[in-house]
């Protein structure tokens, strides 16, 4: 896949995620940034070679932000993944629950987005024992599915460790 094809792609799966998003281009004709200024999120659409020029130029402009970098080399139908991931870390989903509320559930549904938060959450707490009532929480939600789970705590899929 072209950079340019990969960069509209990108545009395409921001755009279904609802996010307000600005474009940039830090490096003309190397990346182009979307900016996710609400949730403090930068995705860079690049070629992979560029990832330290990249990454260095914004840690000078955004300074702060969660940076995903994408190229026209990743399986963008799973890197979508890893921009739901740093968007929850920041806020996305209980933001989605309130200013979307009659397509949450439809959302959480979609490609089975409800167990895939959970798969991701019990990946980043690997089974330490601090986190041991937030693991057993959330395979008891997986056991009972994810509209039960919504029904009883709407909030349930709001965060991402």
């Amino acid at each position: 896949m072209s950079l340019k094809r990969t960069t509209y792609d990108v545009g395409v799966l921001l755009g279904a995620l609802r996010v307000p998003y600005t474009i940039t281009s830090i490096i003309k004709d190397i990346t182009t940034q979307y900016i996710v200024d609400q949730f403090g999120v930068v995705v860079s659409v690049m070629v992979p070679g560029d990832y330290g020029v990249v990454n260095e130029k914004l840690d000078t402009i955004l300074k702060g932000y969660r940076k995903i970098f994408i190229t026209e080399k990743d399986d963008l139908s799973e890197k979508r993944y890893d921009v739901v991931w740093e968007l929850m870390r920041s806020g996305y989903m209980k933001w989605l629950r309130h200013t979307y509320k009659a397509q949450f559930p439809v959302l959480i549904d979609t490609d089975n987005l409800g167990n895939r938060i959970i798969d991701e959450r019990l990946r980043v707490w690997a089974n330490k024992p601090m986190f041991t009532y937030y693991i057993q929480d959330n395979v008891e939600a997986k056991k009972a599915g994810f509209r039960q789970v919504l029904s009883q705590d709407q909030s349930f899929f709001d965060y991402m460790p």
